[in-house]
This record gives structure tokens, C-alpha cells and sequence, in this order.
């Protein structure tokens, strides 16, 4: 599963990787999430809710999207890094900020709930 959600060559940073794959993650788990609710049993193999989930993920343009989203948000991010002194106000801010970039970029490319 997780070969399937690869990094484009730009993805330049570790923080980048690790903020595209954990967002896709919980795109993907949450849809499965109501995949699974939908049934009363469980259900093994390529019709497993998170196996549907990352195919419908794969296959929407949200998947260009949140990369897009993040990326900007990361490199933004790491702008001026090394001048920042840990522990300062404007590094706090500038974590609180990417947090919820992060957090609106997610809620903003949910995959649509399925009809019951």
C-alpha cells in the first residue's frame, strides 16, 4: 500500500516526506473509516475499506493538490530556518502556522463521504 503513495523527485526535505505521507494517511484512513461503517463484517483484501480508500485517493485529483498545499507550506516553513533560535516566539509561530495550514489543507481535500 504504502509503495503506492510515492514522492515526486521536487519533495526535497525529510519534514516534507513525512508532513505529504502522514496528511495523505489521514485523508485516506478517515475515508475508510466510513468505508467500513457502511458494513456490519470484516472485510480482508483488495475489497479491505483502506484498500478502496487509497485507490479512490489515488485516482482523485486531491492527491496533486494536498502535495501542492504542503509543499509550498513546507518550503515556507523552512524559510530562514537556521536563523531561527529554538524555543523563540517566532519559531513557535511559524510551528503554530504550519500546523494549521496543514490542518486546513487536510479537512479541505477529504475524499467525499459515500452514499449510505
Amino acid at each position: 500500500m504504502w509503495s503506492t503513495l510515492r514522492f515526486s523527485p521536487s519533495v526535497s526535505s525529510t519534514l516534507e516526506k513525512i508532513i505529504q505521507l502522514a496528511s495523505a494517511v489521514v485523508i485516506i484512513f478517515e475515508h475508510a473509516f466510513y468505508l467500513w461503517d457502511q458494513k456490519t463484517y470484516h472485510v480482508q483484501g483488495p475489497d479491505h475499506p483502506v484498500c478502496i480508500a487509497l485507490q479512490q485517493y489515488m485516482a482523485s485529483p486531491n492527491v496533486a493538490a494536498v502535495k501542492e498545499a504542503l509543499s509550498s507550506a513546507v518550503h515556507t516553513y523552512e524559510a530562514g530556518f537556521a536563523q531561527w533560535i529554538p524555543g523563540s516566539a517566532k519559531r513557535s509561530q511559524k510551528q503554530a502556522g504550519l500546523i494549521e495550514t496543514i490542518t486546513r489543507v487536510v479537512l479541505q481535500h477529504r475524499l467525499p463521504r459515500p452514499e449510505v
